[in-house]
């Protein structure tokens, strides 16, 4: 059995998240390497990606709490230094590389673009000095996730205080993210705040919280009312295929980014994402029927079924690593001009992929053990 046969028959993990992981990340890549495609696509990406870690996060930490108390909140720190910090130097490392080699680069501004990414402020430093160093554009997106991070570590602190019970802080996290979250999207769509201009309005957590608030909202709803599989498949296809639909036009229906935008599509499609990931157990429930159904398909093709869905798994597991090293393969060829053809296209996403799995074998995997993701 070939290494993505055993990742796609492993049922510790959500397969679901996994291949949602993987879509949104193909989404980023997607747009990044082209310029016909749907402007709203890349952003629908990232608000994927942190409802997505809003609900993963939440479930760490609860989980963490629940084991070791107040020790727990160290426990879950240091889970996330050793899953993010790695890749995350193996990539600054290749960026240091690739300026020294490509630009005669400002060593200030690379000093400053590589200790922000590491420490998770990349977006702050972005807004005060466009730097004219290259291969860290997308660090953005992480950045605002580290802040995501301190920030519920703070306010489950505070909370816990008062109550240990996870239902009362994920309850106060998820009320706070969606509140602050809505609150600035609802003052940028009525003109109460004006971002100084368009890219403003992506780059800082004060409306990109309302995506991790959902994601806190969805682990809150497990824990009050833990989701059931349902037992009509025709059900489970039937509401994923209108979510993802809508979603899909939603997308599609952006034209160009203002507060508008962010206050209408990307408030919708997050909630799309929500309700993907609450629905987890039917979906994941009818993947395994039908791998256990594939038992019975000529082997050539179980096996070539097997492979397929192991390699989008594993995509979506290292996501991370992949988004990271797109940023810098991306950056190359366009500073050398070799941007714009199908045939640099291709080349452009191989290289991503191919960079993003090395990372993720011999760099994360070496620090992180990427344990079960079970509902």
């Amino acid at each position: 059995m070939t290494t993505l046969e055993t990742i796609a028959l492993d049922d510790r993990r959500s397969r679901l998240l996994d291949l949602l992981r993987g879509a949104a990340c193909a989404m980023v890549l997607v747009y990044h390497l082209n310029s016909w495609v749907p402007v709203g696509l890349g952003q629908a990406a990232m608000e994927l990606f942190f409802v997505l870690s809003g609900y993963l996060i939440a479930k760490s930490l609860a989980k963490s709490l629940e084991r070791n108390g107040g020790a727990g909140v160290k426990e879950f720190a240091v889970r996330r230094v050793r899953r993010l910090m790695p890749a995350m130097v193996g990539f600054v490392v290749g960026a240091v590389f690739l300026n020294l080699w490509m630009l005669d680069v400002d060593l200030g501004q690379l000093t400053w673009a590589s200790v922000s990414s590491v420490l998770g402020w990349y977006n702050f430093y972005w807004l005060r000095v466009e730097p004219t160093v290259i291969g860290f554009g997308g660090i953005w997106s992480l950045s605002l996730e580290e802040q995501f991070y301190v920030t519920a570590l703070l306010i489950v602190l505070v909370v816990r205080r008062f109550s240990a019970n996870p239902v009362v802080w994920l309850g106060v996290l998820a009320v706070l993210l969606l509140g602050w979250g809505l609150g600035w999207r609802i003052a940028a769509y009525t003109g109460l705040y004006q971002p100084p201009w368009v890219p403003y309005i992506s780059y800082l957590p004060l409306l990109r919280f309302w995506g991790f608030g959902l994601g806190v909202g969805v682990a809150l709803l497990d824990r009050i009312r833990p989701a059931r599989e349902s037992k009509s498949s025709i059900g489970v296809v039937a509401k994923t295929l209108v979510t993802v639909a809508i979603m899909i036009w939603l997308i599609d229906s952006v034209a160009y980014y203002d507060a508008n935008t962010f206050m209408l599509q990307w408030l919708l499609v997050p909630v799309g994402g929500a309700c993907l990931i609450r629905w987890a157990p039917g979906i994941d429930r009818l993947i395994s029927q039908i791998i256990s159904g594939s038992q019975r398909w000529p082997a050539w093709l179980r096996r070539g079924f097997l492979n397929g869905f192991g390699f989008c798994r594993a995509f979506g597991i290292a996501s991370y690593s992949i988004y990271l090293w797109h940023c810098l393969v991306l950056a190359g060829f366009r500073h050398e001009d070799m941007f714009g053809t199908t045939e640099m296209w291709w080349l452009m996403a191989g290289l991503s992929v191919l960079t993003g799995m090395l990372s993720w074998k011999y760099i994360e995997l070496r620090f992180y053990s990427f344990g079960a993701v079970k509902r």
